[in-house]
């Protein structure tokens, strides 16, 4: 079944690249040169993904996501931006966003992301076994919002593959969500320890180390993209 792809960016090469590397056989991929249009193609068409800039003149990529939301419109999102951190990146999450990616990205890079996100609708948590599928699962329950289930599935994560430095760092941030930093900080260490190159846990460490605490540039990572390049 063609899957429909709706592409959100002020910048037509970045549209355009995106289109082009998504096979037509797959993939309906529609574009949006801004939050404005984007929005109105959201609210009279129902895609199954939009691929959003998160800085655009007009209506950023965080307040198109809260338009979305508060007008029920649950399409899936994939965030993108030329910035490392995601700022207000606890809120993008909240409103149903946990993957991103960072421009420049590759080809390969583009679809693998499209296939997870979409993939991850189809998970059955009674017939899930490989370590992606039971991270993209756990992925899933903290965009639900249900993060003691969530946490569960990021512990068998880890029972599955203990080298992986991915489900100590959201585990980090399930624990910044119930307010134990402490605890966060000794995830965010765990992630270090197994793969000390981690930005995103390496990001998070630092951010929560500070005199004055923010989770305001909390940092999820990126999806399961590089995990298959590991």
């Amino acid at each position: 079944m063609i899957k429909k792809v709706l592409i959100i960016d002020d910048e037509k090469n970045i549209r355009m690249t995106i289109k082009s590397c998504l096979d037509e056989s797959t993939y309906q991929v529609d574009v949006a040169v801004n939050g404005e249009e984007g929005y109105t193609k959201l609210k009279n068409e129902t895609y199954d993904l939009a691929l959003l800039d998160i800085k655009m003149p007009g209506i950023s990529g965080l307040e198109l996501l809260k338009k979305m939301r508060d007008n029920q419109i649950k399409t899936d999102v994939v965030m993108m931006t030329a910035y490392g951190t995601i700022e207000r990146a606890v809120e993008a999450m909240k409103l149903g966003a946990i993957d991103f990616m960072s421009k420049p990205f590759t080809p390969d890079e583009i679809r693998k992301v499209v296939e997870t996100v979409i993939h991850r609708r189809t998970l059955v948590e009674t017939k899930i076994e490989s370590f992606v599928d039971v991270l993209e699962f756990a992925k899933a329950c903290i965009l639900s919002k249900d993060y003691a289930k969530a946490e569960q599935f990021l512990k068998k994560a880890i029972s599955l593959n203990v080298d992986s430095a991915d489900p100590h760092n959201l585990l980090g941030i399930l624990s910044e969500f119930k307010g134990d930093v402490s605890l966060a900080q000794m995830h965010y260490r765990a992630a270090l320890a197994l793969d000390p190159t981690h930005e995103a846990a390496n990001k998070n460490l630092e951010r929560t180390a500070q005199f004055h605490y923010t989770n305001k540039s909390m940092d999820l990572g990126k999806t399961l993209v590089d995990e298959d390049k590991k």
